[in-house]
């Protein structure tokens, strides 16, 4: 399935952007912030394409505003300049990290993996070795999801595992 991609601001972005091969969809072209807010409420694109000069004269404090419009979207700053292909590359690496990004729990696969091994009973270091992963990052995805989960403890984290059937095999 082809990225939705909407465009804010400039031309260039926008041919650069309708002329890569597969993988992206053009859904719109808006020439303004109010614009772009509204077209990511009702559009819900993969990515927002936000254009230097647009965002340098409205302001980086839109973007508070353009998150929350649509807040599944990645939004690429497109390098000074023409665009050329590293703006194509950008908006697919963006576009697939949006895919990937969360499921209905708002967990990440790879932070679903890490509550499953956590209710199997695997320790930190386990984990790490199994995901290729340091330690430190084990810990840090075991904070940030069970404060998104609001869970304050372990075996709190075990019983959402049990209850959303993490435990069978993935």
């Amino acid at each position: 399935m082809a990225a939705r991609v909407l465009i804010a601001g400039g031309e260039a972005a926008a041919q650069e952007l309708r002329a890569a091969n597969g993988g992206l969809k053009v859904v719109g072209r808006v020439r303004s912030l109010s614009e772009a807010e509204h077209a990511m409420r009702a559009l819900r694109p993969s990515v927002l394409v936000l254009d230097y000069d647009l965002a340098h004269h409205g302001g980086l404090c839109s973007l508070p505003a353009l998150r929350q419009a649509s807040p599944d979207t990645a939004i690429v700053l497109p390098p000074i300049g023409a665009p050329g292909p590293r703006l194509v590359r950008a908006v697919r690496i963006a576009a697939r990290d949006s895919e990937r990004r969360r499921e209905d729990d708002g967990l990440t696969a790879r932070e679903r993996e890490v509550v499953r091994l956590v209710a199997l009973g695997h320790t930190n270091d386990e984990i790490a070795e199994r995901l290729v992963l340091s330690v430190r990052t084990v810990e840090t995805h075991r904070s940030r999801i069970q404060h998104r989960l609001e869970l304050g403890s372990r075996a709190e984290l075990v019983r959402w595992a049990l209850e959303h059937d993490l435990l069978e095999s993935p």
